[in-house]
């Protein structure tokens, strides 16, 4: 038993390949592939919000923008309602789906979908003003 011991080590110790998502074919590689390009969608999401709440905030702090105080609140509950909206629409995706494997694929997908609609809406947003 001892001479297995090292070998555990060793292969344990190996770093796992990177998955090529091009060549992804089993479920659990798919929906990897599917969360890690969720996920970069997500910081980008993140990265336009915040730059446009830095610009609803500079609209809102000039004393000429009418309804100042509300503009930066109305923006923020808008953001955060989008927010239950996606969450509430994917998850019935997911409930959708719930009869096969590619029940968390289809979420990933939705979450992401939900995400590239609303960094174009959030981009618009201020690109009308």
């Amino acid at each position: 038993m001892k001479r297995f011991i090292p070998v555990l080590f060793c292969l344990l110790a190996v770093p796992a390949q990177a998955l090529d998502c091009r060549q992804a074919s089993s479920t659990p590689d798919i929906e990897q592939c599917a969360r890690m390009t969720q996920e970069k969608t997500e910081q980008q999401l993140n990265t336009v919000y915040r730059r446009v709440l830095k610009q609803v905030e500079a609209v809102s702090a000039n004393p000429e923008t009418e309804e100042q105080g509300a503009l930066k609140k109305n923006f923020i509950e808008a953001q955060r309602l989008w927010v239950k909206f996606r969450e509430a629409d994917c998850r019935n995706v997911y409930s959708y789906w719930s009869g096969g494997t590619i029940r968390g694929t289809m979420y990933l997908g939705c979450m992401q979908s939900r995400a590239e609609q609303r960094i174009k809406e959030l981009q618009q947003f201020v690109e009308n003003q």
